[in-house]
């Protein structure tokens, strides 16, 4: 037997594109950057660089956009001990994990009670899930018995930040409080030329540190955060408004329109014109979508981490 046949699949990707499904076993992502709009069972969850989220097999999710963004997330998909298509309590974790009955129960209970999905990571998750990838694409005896051992500690890990989330509290300093409070204004005044000296001086902090804290915040430099936040908003326009697209790419703070144009598709991978064009046709899908999640089979699974690989 293969000493990782519990895991369905994994990697590092850009995921473009997530259409409503459910997966044949349980699925931890965590967001190393961008900003995603996911829900399970239609109800959104906003995922933030540094946060880990979590599915069942029985729990429909996906994304809320027709087009992800920029994003780089780590993901392992791995089988529990059977099929559970139906919301079931007593779940139980892969056999070759070795957890005790009691350890099985109070994992059970923890992740089938949660009301939420999506969870700030602790420091400890975040350096083991780029170690667990990292050991699973190195694939010798004992990288893959590592590569086991994290997977173990990551799902504890996970139980515990689910379990003591509500008595976690965390010291932000007053200088990371004015980073993160600037950030938040930035869409009320993206139509401004910012540069990054412009941004630190109103924070009270030096460049190199703004720009440390900013991707601390975000996962992202200031300049690439404040072009993010600028194609969000121009993706509200589209979908809402009549305004031209030049008007939109003013708005936006883009100089010209051919600008806004051009930085469009490299998010979205297609122009502003054909965003509007398809859009009709892009939320009708997703809304039949939600109404019948795709159901992936292990073997579809293993197709689409192939796809993936090739894609490096």
């Amino acid at each position: 037997m293969d000493i990782l046949s519990e895991i369905i699949s994994y990697g590092h990707i850009e995921n473009k594109l997530m259409y409503p499904h459910r997966n044949p076993g349980m699925e931890i992502v965590l967001v190393e950057r961008g900003h995603l709009e996911w829900a399970v069972e239609n109800i959104p969850e906003i995922l933030n660089p540094g946060m880990v989220f979590f599915t069942l097999p029985w729990q429909a999710h996906g994304s809320l956009h027709v087009r992800e963004p920029r994003n780089k997330i780590y993901y392992t998909l791995f089988a529990l001990d059977q099929p559970y298509e139906e919301p079931t309590e007593g779940i139980c974790m892969p056999p070759a994990l070795g957890f005790s009955s009691s350890e099985e129960e109070m994992l059970a209970r923890v992740f089938t009670s949660s009301q939420r999905h999506a969870w700030p990571a602790s420091d400890l998750l975040k350096a083991m899930f780029p170690e667990l990838i990292q050991r699973l694409d190195r694939a010798s005896t004992v990288d893959q018995a590592g590569a086991r051992a994290l997977l173990r500690t990551i799902i504890v890990e996970l139980a515990n930040i689910i379990s003591n989330a509500p008595l976690a509290q965390q010291f932000v300093s007053p200088t990371i409080q004015r980073v993160r409070t600037f950030l938040k204004s930035l869409p009320q005044c993206m139509d401004q030329p910012w540069r990054l000296d412009k941004m630190a001086e109103d924070c009270g902090v030096k460049r190199t540190q703004f720009a440390k804290i900013t991707k601390q915040l975000t996962g992202y430099p200031p300049t690439q955060y404040l072009n993010r936040i600028r194609f969000k908003r121009a993706c509200e326009l589209l979908r809402n408004s009549d305004m031209s697209i030049t008007d939109i790419a003013f708005e936006c703070g883009y100089n010209t329109s051919q600008y806004f144009t051009e930085t469009f598709k490299k998010n979205a991978r297609i122009t502003p014109s054909e965003y509007r064009r398809h859009l009709p046709d892009l939320n009708a899908i997703m809304r039949v979508n939600w109404n019948y999640p795709e159901r992936r089979s292990i073997a579809d699974e293993h197709q689409r981490a192939s796809r993936f690989r090739k894609k490096k």
